[in-house]
């Protein structure tokens, strides 16, 4: 073998080498971090606890840890709200009306973080879920839960309520009011919300999903 072709057989070996290292080192090539942190505070300060008053705001902060330290995603982040009872941008939660069980979620790289809280001042009332069938689940790909929610009447409101969960990647709804498939094995959440008038209704139910 010649001395340069030698040398670009090394160079080329080594450029091999180092994407392989660099492809089992969360973070080293793509922005996926090691974890996020959802808090009142700037870089991880505060609590992961929030409580804002129907028509106010409250800021919260998301902090990226990576492999070479932690960095402030807040406004990089893609966030989201557990119930229409708060809208979140850019960290800014606002509240639109009374609810408990609110979870903000902020996610960077597929890695996702949250912070717990609730709305308070108006009225409201909180709505009841009930599941067909009843929990425990036992869960395999493609099987799915009908979700129902009653209000303090005991009227159904499933048709008419807004439907989220907790975590995506163990249950998610389908276009059906209330139907959700189960896609993994955990614990999360389901919520139900309306608003009407200005005030908002909410429940949420603690889900386990079993094997």
């Amino acid at each position: 073998m010649q001395s340069s072709e030698r040398k670009g057989w090394i160079i080329g070996v080594g450029a091999v080498a180092l994407l392989a290292l660099g492809a089992g080192c969360t973070g080293f090539f793509v922005n996926q971090p090691n974890s996020i942190s959802v808090t009142t505070g700037p870089s991880g300060t505060g609590t992961s606890t929030f409580t804002v008053a129907q028509g106010a705001t409250v800021k919260l902060f998301a902090t990226a840890s990576f492999n070479s330290g932690s960095k402030d995603v807040t406004n990089s982040a893609t966030w989201a709200s557990s119930t229409p009872c708060a809208t979140v941008s850019a960290g800014n939660v606002k509240g639109v009306g009374t609810a408990s069980d609110v979870t903000i979620t902020a996610t960077v790289g597929g890695v996702a973080g949250s912070a717990t809280g609730s709305v308070t001042g108006g009225s409201g009332q909180t709505l009841t879920i009930s599941s067909s069938p009843q929990q425990p689940f036992s869960i395999s790909a493609g099987s799915s839960v009908q979700f129902t929610a009653t209000d303090s009447s005991n009227n159904n409101v499933t048709n008419s309520a807004t439907w989220t969960s907790g975590d995506t990647s163990l249950l998610t709804f389908s276009s059906t009011p209330g139907l959700a498939n189960l896609v993994a094995a955990g614990t999360t959440s389901v919520t139900a919300s309306i608003i009407s008038g200005g005030t908002c209704s909410s429940g949420s139910e603690t889900v386990t999903i079993n094997p």
